[in-house]
């Protein structure tokens, strides 16, 4: 590619990088504000918008206009950027106290919010299956659905508990607490699911991609996340004044990067080596403050909504064209509400909370949003999923983390509804 020709595919790149920040933040601050959302829920919006599901409609047969052909690797390659940072600082904020939790209601609560969906895929995969992926390995869908209905998103939840200030409550801790426990498992499912692909479901290949995974996280934790976080200590001894020094970041980043090349090199995507390697750091809270003060805005602002669009651009709503589609997409929500929201209300019930501190925690876990969008996009690239499947779980998403805002302030108690902002 000569000078020129690339100076033209930057301009285009930053043009369309322009137009996703700018309708991410609108509609973000327009759902937050009119409707009461959490923010995710208009960006994800926004990127739908912007595809073909919306804009495309206006200006056919010539779409895509604004996300021509020849720009989409390299918004892809930002928005995989933007996932790497994003899964990194997600890893790194994980809080492992809460799997050592003894809450009953927490145990009871997570194990439930993993198990009732999992049935739930269970019983309506094989007929979607039949219908809508007849070509695509059975076992390989299946247990890829099962997954995509039983994880939560933690983050999301963060965020949305400090909107309504509710993140010191019983409750938010835990809700917190649960997702934390079921989004380890699912991403742990959603590893070995990735595996099983690429391994063509050949049993003994497997069994030896998993104990290289494992072992790579046990040198992680045991090795490589001591040395770093030591290193940080004798380097940086007041963090509050220096933040983080341009040296310890360029360590980090060699490090993050590395890890990724690691898990593709063992089969499964780059996004799992950078969740692995934030776990690593969690337990020292002045790294990811540092990390967090420096990059957050940036990734959230700017990458984040790169995924939004490229996962709106791959949601074909027109692709639902028949009356047993719409059929097949209620069905898939139905099943995602009644498995998690139902599995995680009885969890809560059966350990002696009332119902409607119940009904707040199980509104929580029901929320999918980024972590859900990231394992169907998992889906599509490993083509285990249909273009009409994909919509159906992107829909699923979207609705599950809109339900949650309503949801809590119908059911939060009278004593904490005085604390959510009007």
């Amino acid at each position: 590619m000569n000078p020129s020709a690339i100076e033209g595919h930057l301009t285009l790149v930053l043009i369309q990088w322009m137009i996703i920040i700018t309708a991410a933040y609108i509609f973000g601050w327009l759902g937050k504000r009119l409707l009461h959302q959490p923010l995710a829920v208009g960006e994800i919006a926004a990127g739908i918008l912007l595809g073909p599901s919306a804009l495309g409609l206006i200006w056919p047969p010539d779409w895509p206009v604004l996300f021509p052909k020849e720009t989409q690797t390299s918004m892809q390659l930002l928005g995989k950027l933007g996932l790497v940072f994003l899964l990194f600082q997600v890893g790194m904020e994980f809080d492992y106290s809460h799997l050592r939790s003894k809450s009953k209601t927490v145990t009871a609560v997570s194990l439930l919010g993993m198990v009732a969906p999992f049935l739930c895929g269970l019983v309506i995969g094989p007929w979607l299956h039949e219908k809508f992926a007849p070509e695509t390995p059975r076992f390989g869908f299946q247990f890829f659905l099962c997954i995509a209905l039983s994880i939560s998103a933690l983050p999301i939840m963060g965020r949305i508990l400090l909107e309504m200030k509710l993140e010191r409550t019983a409750i938010g801790a835990m809700g917190v607490s649960a997702a934390a426990i079921d989004d380890v498992i699912g991403w742990i499912l959603l590893g070995v699911a990735t595996a099983m692909v690429t391994s063509d479901f050949n049993v003994w290949h497997l069994a030896g991609q998993i104990a290289l995974i494992g072992g790579f996280f046990v040198l992680l934790q045991k090795v490589v996340g001591p040395v770093l976080r030591g290193c940080w200590r004798r380097h940086v001894p007041d963090p509050q004044e220096r933040g983080m020094p341009n040296a310890f970041l360029a360590l980090l980043l060699i490090c993050l990067f590395g890890s990724c090349l690691i898990t593709h090199y063992l089969g499964i995507f780059v996004i799992f080596g950078a969740f692995l390697f934030g776990t690593c750091l969690h337990q020292e809270p002045a790294i990811v403050k540092a990390w967090r003060d420096r990059f957050s805005g940036v990734v959230l602002v700017a990458f984040v909504p790169i995924f939004f669009t490229n996962t709106g651009l791959n949601t074909r709503i027109g692709s639902l064209e028949n009356g047993e589609a719409w059929l097949a997409c209620g069905l898939v929500l139905v099943a995602a509400v009644a498995g998690k929201l139902g599995g995680c209300y009885l969890g809560a019930r059966l350990t002696g909370q009332p119902a409607r501190e119940a009904g707040c925690i199980a509104a929580l876990m029901n929320t999918r949003a980024l972590m859900a969008l990231i394992a169907i996009n998992v889906g599509l690239e490993l083509k285990l999923l249909t273009p009409p499947l994909f919509t159906m779980l992107v829909i699923m998403a979207l609705a599950t983390t809109a339900m949650c805002g309503p949801l809590l302030r119908w059911w939060l108690p009278a004593e904490l509804k005085q604390l959510v902002p009007k």
